[in-house]
């Protein structure tokens, strides 16, 4: 395989810089750039076409969306907290590191999409 035959499109997802590699059949990896922590620089995939990439990624990224009694347990069991600043963040895994980190949510009543 030549280097003519693979391509890296660099774009910005959800915010991040990231670049996308395809080889000549298709498949893609995808990786955050200067982004941190250092690992979640590392590739992930292959996935079966740049497209597919795109949208695990942004999939990854999306807020997490709880019901009104998701968030009363959490509050209850100490992983949703207000911040110094006064916003209330989640501890959760951050679906694209693995680590733990503090999060944004979304709150919705069940049986609404």
């Amino acid at each position: 395989m030549s280097q003519t035959d693979q391509t890296t499109t660099s774009k910005v997802l959800c915010g991040l810089n990231v670049e996308i590699f395809t080889y000549p059949n298709g498949e893609a990896l995808l990786r955050t750039v200067d982004a941190y922590p250092v690992n979640r620089n590392d590739w992930h995939g292959p996935y079966k076409d740049a497209a597919c990439a795109e949208a695990d990624f942004v999939d990854r990224h999306a807020p997490p969306v709880i019901t009104p009694e998701d968030l009363r347990r959490g509050r209850l069991n100490g992983t949703i907290a207000q911040t110094l600043e006064g916003a209330e963040m989640m501890l959760t895994m951050d679906r694209w590191t693995g680590g733990s980190c503090l999060t944004s949510f979304i709150v919705r009543p069940e049986g609404q999409v």
